[in-house]
């Protein structure tokens, strides 16, 4: 958390940093999470919000132009669906290294380099690569596709339809013999 907070941090850009407000987070204590002196450097910059965060209020206020996301699907879908470029940095859950990896594929989004033997990654790499999906010109074209996004994800008929065939091919589904 503290190089992905010192990342933040240098890419000079503002920010809003959801932290879970969890007495222990990642084995660290809630006020530990952060980089000492995080906050009040970041002050004018950028935004600490503990605890629950309403991520669909934010992703669709305007000001908003990227999302770090740990890649779980909900969340790169809540924020395709308002046509916000992705900023990726997968998890150590599940899918989430496959969604970051095709997100990417895709130009919706920038991945976060690691180090592929041990994960590890540092605030430069973040800070640069945050610098390159937001403001310089291969944002553009993540800009166009992130956009483009929004016809499928946010297109609440199109997902109420093809939810509305999926339950009708699972209720109409021969029976296992």
């Amino acid at each position: 958390m503290h190089e992905l907070a010192h990342g933040i941090e240098k890419s000079g850009l503002p920010f809003i940093l959801v932290v879970n407000n969890r007495p222990l987070v990642e084995g660290a204590l809630r006020s530990n999470i952060l980089p000492l002196g995080f906050e009040t450097r970041v002050d004018g910059q950028g935004f600490v919000w503990r605890g629950w965060a309403p991520q669909r209020k934010i992703l669709g206020h305007i000001s908003v132009g990227g999302f770090l996301t740990h890649c779980g699907w909900s969340s790169i879908i809540e924020a395709l669906g308002f046509g916000r470029v992705l900023i990726l940095f997968s998890g150590a859950n599940s899918d989430q290294g496959l969604n970051a990896r095709l997100m990417h594929e895709k130009q919706v989004g920038l991945e976060i380099p690691r180090n592929e033997r041990d994960g590890s990654f540092t605030s430069d790499s973040v800070a640069e690569l945050i610098g390159r999906a937001m403001v310089e010109k291969e944002s553009e074209l993540l800009r166009a596709n992130a956009w483009a996004m929004r016809e499928i994800f946010g297109n609440v008929e199109l997902n109420s339809k093809c939810l509305d065939e999926f339950t009708r091919v699972l209720e109409t589904w021969p029976a296992s013999t």
